[in-house]
């Protein structure tokens, strides 16, 4: 079990009357935009994940990381129950390679996926740049914008009818959440990056709210050949409103704990 703990300063003053309709408030909406990555969907329950794994490749191995979150009674330390954080299935080709990774909601509402990473290296006969990306919008459309720069530039498609998080006075940027699909940081640090980028006040992002934002995905497309290649589809407000119910949660455990013990405290002989 990975242990996760959540950069969110807990609220300390949640009332336990009033915990469960805070956490039922805040269960994520999600996104459905009709885009797939090799079969993975937003919106895809835990034993669907492991069908689109299969079908991918049915050598791989599938596996599943459990998170929890430390909190206390300001004397005694606790941990959450453990939930299903994310999957990831990993594969043998030259090397051991993590492929494909998704990551949940819950475990306040119904798990559903809220981001899906995929990272392909060593690709035994790759196609030219621009012949992945005709092969791109014929599958997913022409892309509502491109990130970076001339040939660095990045095709990114974002879900219409919602607000957009990506967006920005000087063009698209995706905050943190491309060193999520490449492993270097977590879905609870790019989520904390994009709410302290919100704060920043008008002309940052399109939304005022970050959990009413919209999904984006990108593929890079900046090798020629393409050897290799990385691609994200997360749902930003899915994911902004799983942060929250989160800590909501863990904030309702600890106030409960701290009545608990207060309850049952007992003053030092005089």
């Amino acid at each position: 079990m990975r242990c996760q703990v959540s950069p969110r300063s807990p609220k300390r003053l949640v009332l336990a009357a009033l915990g469960i309709a805070l956490l039922t408030a805040a269960s994520p909406g999600l996104a459905a935009p009709d885009w797939d990555i090799v079969g993975l969907k937003l919106g895809m329950t835990e034993s669907e994940v492991r069908a689109a794994f299969q079908a991918y490749d049915a050598k791989g191995k599938i596996i599943a990381i459990q998170s929890a979150f430390p909190y206390s009674d300001k004397v005694n330390s606790f941990r959450t129950a453990p939930f299903l954080n994310s999957m990831e299935l990993r594969v043998t080709r030259q090397s051991q390679q993590t492929p494909l990774k998704v990551w949940f909601s819950g475990p306040i509402g119904e798990t559903r996926v809220i981001g899906i990473a995929r990272q392909e290296y060593n690709l035994p006969n790759p196609s030219t740049a621009a012949e992945f990306e005709q092969g791109l919008q014929a599958k997913y459309g022409k892309p509502t914008g491109r990130a970076g720069s001339g040939s660095s530039s990045m095709p990114v498609w974002e879900e219409s009818g919602k607000p957009s998080c990506v967006r920005v006075s000087h063009g698209i940027s995706f905050g943190d959440f491309p060193q999520v699909t490449t492993g270097q940081k977590n879905l609870d640090q790019a989520a904390a990056a994009m709410e302290a980028w919100h704060q920043r006040g008008p002309g940052q992002q399109l939304a005022a709210d970050p959990a009413t934002c919209g999904a984006f995905m990108y593929y890079t497309t900046n090798m020629d050949p393409l050897k290799a290649f990385t691609a994200g589809l997360y749902d930003v407000g899915a994911i902004m409103k799983t942060r929250d119910s989160r800590s909501q949660w863990v904030d309702q455990l600890e106030a409960e704990a701290i009545r608990k013990r207060q309850g049952q405290g007992q003053a030092p002989r005089l």
